[in-house]
């Protein structure tokens, strides 16, 4: 079993990006690589980060909205990497434990964490656009808990979807819907749930006993103050057992 991390970016989030790569090199072991996608037009603000060396970068297509161009990037992961399975984690992720493949794919199946609709209640809105995709109703959210690992057949599985029910590729789909409307994870998940469900583990957080994350999960559009950057650095800085 090989599983690459990959790490979607941009010029904007490279402090948040040093911390997630800092957290990956203390934290996590058995992973093939580190992959990190940006658009071209960030790669100047790269070369002045240092950060080249930390992983392997790529450069994707420049997006009129990008907030749509890193879902529809992430979807197309398998193009930027021949692993068997891909864990994806955003740059405002930091890993606060030991983390190895194994922990995230027991016996060759991905650990999925997810709540019923019910249980969120109003607090969900990637409901609508999730099941605007699959053009049927879905029972759950699968955003619950990163790392989000998939195995990469679900990409090719998401791209067939996506011409058959929408007569269109998986890119301009995403690019087409409105801002904020579309969730790549979920998208995935329910995917995964509808075709593949005894290819995955799937947890309900609110039927399981709880389990300590293997990140922190930060919200990048929110900017790093003075107390998350004391947060991370005490997190980079714990013994590592």
């Amino acid at each position: 079993m090989n599983c690459d991390i990959f790490i979607r970016s941009y010029w904007k989030d490279l402090e948040w990006l040093e911390f997630c790569l800092a957290s990956v090199d203390k934290y996590c072991r058995g992973f093939r690589s580190s992959l990190v996608v940006l658009p071209r037009s960030s790669w100047p603000w790269l070369r002045r980060s240092g950060l080249q060396g930390k992983a392997r970068f790529e450069t994707c297509p420049d997006y009129r909205d990008d907030y749509l161009g890193q879902q529809a990037t992430k979807l197309l992961a398998d193009t930027f990497t021949d692993a068997e399975y891909i864990c994806h984690v955003d740059s405002d992720c930091v890993f606060s434990r030991r983390t190895r493949p194994e922990d995230l794919i027991p016996d060759g199946r991905p650990n999925v964490y997810m709540r019923s609709v019910e249980a969120l209640g109003r607090r969900n809105p990637w409901r609508g656009p999730t099941e605007k995709f699959l053009r049927r109703s879905v029972g759950y959210d699968f955003m619950q808990r990163p790392p989000f690992t998939f195995p990469r057949r679900i990409y090719q599985l998401a791209r067939e979807h996506t011409l058959a029910a929408h007569n269109t590729d998986i890119e301009t789909y995403v690019l087409a819907q409105p801002p904020r409307g579309f969730s790549e994870y979920n998208a995935l998940g329910a995917l995964a749930w509808e075709r593949h469900r005894e290819s995955f583990i799937w947890i309900d957080i609110d039927a399981s006993a709880p389990v300590e994350p293997h990140c922190r999960w930060y919200w990048s559009w929110g900017g790093i103050d003075a107390d998350i950057r004391a947060e991370i650095r005490a997190i980079l800085d714990e013994p590592n057992q």
